[in-house]
């Protein structure tokens, strides 16, 4: 039987969106690698490194009362970059402030998502990415700036 395409870069983004506002766990293990790793904005060593890990973080954070809006959503050949606002009453929610995360795509799947402070870095980041080449690359590891704020 042969396995059913991956969606695009938009429909990850659109997916993305959808599972992040509503903290629909199962739309967002859909889009995820089994061996996704994730990187915060704030550079710390409280990252993911498997699909499961990842869901488990979300389902906390959600339980926890935070919730995130997506604010602004670029696409990129080999990313997917959302601005993202949490709200609640326990960190990392700040109602002023918008955290970005690049989802590296790789055949449809989310394979690294990396936190930024900063919109710049964040899209320089998904450009840099996507000018880097596009063969199929199963997981790469976060990238070493990830969560600097200069």
């Amino acid at each position: 039987m042969p396995s059913s395409p991956r969606p695009g870069k938009r429909a990850v983004a659109a997916r993305l969106r959808d599972a992040l506002e509503t903290a629909d766990c199962r739309m967002l293990a859909e889009v995820l690698h089994p061996n996704v790793c994730w990187s915060p904005p704030d550079g710390g060593d409280t990252g993911c490194h498997a699909r499961s890990h990842v869901l488990s973080r979300c389902s906390r954070l959600h339980v926890l009362g935070l919730r995130a809006t997506v604010e602004e959503t670029f696409t990129y050949p080999a990313a997917v970059v959302l601005g993202l606002r949490i709200h609640g009453t326990v960190p990392p929610a700040h109602p002023e402030s918008v955290a970005y995360h690049v989802f590296d795509v790789t055949g449809g799947l989310i394979t690294c998502i990396t936190g930024y402070a900063d919109r710049a870095e964040a899209l320089d980041a998904a450009f840099t990415g996507a000018t880097a080449g596009f063969g199929e690359v199963p997981v790469r590891a976060p990238r070493p700036e990830a969560g600097r704020s200069r």
